[in-house]
């Protein structure tokens, strides 16, 4: 593991190929005392450590890592639109040399499976202040925002895409879709309740779980359980009377295709009340995996993985603190974006390096994520020193002691749904 971290960050931070990097995309036109390579870690210490997040905690962090202060005015000229493409290269080059490991136990729930991935997907807002909304308008007119659209694999833990638009923009138009999905199933919330999205993921070959909206009324073509077969090609609607679970198949309308066929499953499962109280709840959901080999039960289970990028996001808020810009420059708010998205990348790597030498172990993506940034000055100062071996030890001795499940015997809850789904199989 020790040469697998001492190649990632030697990689990431590589002062000649991140200064080739800002050179193409015009993140400097001279050199000068400012590399973009230091740039590049002030910001990311700064995006995700504990003081205030600004260009004059950049500045500070700047100084400490090369003992050089440049003027405040030269320092503020370097974000532009090129170092905002730097930051971005950098995290989708982190992105795709990232280590690849399948978790273990929802791995073994897939193995007999036609999927190959289970990705959740879902947009949050970071709020900006009222001075940011001319140029990132948001639906509160007191202040800006920036929406993140992620797509997380849950399967393997990595940022699979993120997309930034302004707060205002709709949660289905953010939304960009790869134009192949072979066997990857899509985990929806009900902001994407677009029956045209649905037929796009599945002309791609891929699949796609959501929740059905309650004004949403297809159709009714087959009937497998839960609603007399008198009800064939009725609408699917609450004057209906439903027995127990509820799936069929229905007929939606996709605007400019005609129609499509999707399944539609009713399923009850418990939740848990702000007083601590139990109650059953019906809950509706629309997909397209096959009746033959997904019981609703099972995708019940499924669709909480989704819960997975709602982590994501928390992490990004609170180590990352992306609500803590306040600035309307659009070039500092993107740069920090992606300086923070660039330690989260990081962060899962080194989750995904704990897994394959632990296959048994939970690494916790906020604690992993919280000792990264603790450590990550120390680490880069060490690269190409004598200094660097006994740094990375000591940095992996806190990792396997600090950045794991506290409790083993209370499992992650993505590891207790992996569980259940692999016994239901």
């Amino acid at each position: 593991m020790l040469t697998t971290m001492r190649q990632m960050f030697a990689t990431t931070f590589d002062h000649d190929e991140v200064l080739r990097d800002a050179r193409e995309v015009g993140a400097v036109l001279r050199l000068r005392d400012i590399h973009p390579a230091d740039l590049s870690l002030a910001l990311v210490q700064c995006a995700m450590g504990d003081e205030t997040r600004s260009i004059a905690t950049a500045r500070r962090a700047f100084f400490i890592q090369t003992r050089y202060m440049p003027e405040e005015s030269s320092f503020y000229d370097r974000f532009t639109a090129g170092l905002v493409a730097l930051m971005k290269r950098m995290f989708d080059n982190a992105l795709a040399a990232a280590t690849q490991e399948q978790r273990a136990v929802l791995a073994t729930a897939l193995r007999d499976s036609i999927l190959l991935d289970i990705e959740a997907i879902d947009g949050s807002q970071i709020t900006l202040p009222g001075s940011a909304a001319d140029a990132f308008p948001s639906t509160n007119e007191d202040h800006g925002g920036v929406k993140l659209t992620a797509t997380l694999s849950v399967l393997y833990q990595t940022i699979s895409s993120i997309t930034l638009t302004d707060a205002k923009t709709h949660d289905r138009k953010a939304l960009k879709l790869p134009r192949w999905l072979h066997g990857q199933l899509s985990l929806l919330d009900r902001g994407y309740a677009d029956h045209g999205l649905w037929a796009t993921i599945e002309d791609r070959q891929g699949y796609f779980l959501t929740p059905l909206k309650a004004s949403t009324m297809p159709r009714i073509k087959t009937i497998r359980s839960g609603v007399g077969q008198a009800h064939v090609g009725q609408h699917l609607d609450g004057n209906l009377r439903y027995c127990k679970t509820v799936d069929v198949d229905a007929e939606f309308t996709v605007r400019k295709r005609g129609r499509r066929i999707f399944r539609v499953v009713r399923v009850f499962v418990e939740h848990a009340l702000p007083d601590g109280r139990v109650e059953i709840v019906g809950l509706w959901f629309v997909t397209n995996l096959p009746p033959d080999l997904f019981s609703p039960d099972q995708l019940a289970t499924i669709y909480r993985l989704r819960w997975e990028v709602e982590q994501l996001f928390r992490t990004l808020k609170v180590v990352g603190r992306l609500d803590h810009l306040r600035t309307a420059n659009r070039h500092v708010i993107h740069a920090f974006i992606y300086a923070t998205l660039l330690g989260m990348v990081l962060s899962h790597d080194l989750c995904a390096m704990m897994r394959r030498c632990r296959p048994d172990i939970e690494p916790s993506p906020f604690r992993v994520t919280a000792i990264l940034l603790g450590n990550l000055p120390t680490i880069i100062a060490a690269l190409g020193t004598r200094k660097m071996t006994a740094v990375l030890k000591a940095f992996e001795a806190a990792l396997w002691r600090e950045g794991v499940n506290p409790n083993p015997g209370r499992p992650y809850r993505s590891t207790t749904y992996a569980r259940q789904l692999a016994c239901n199989a």
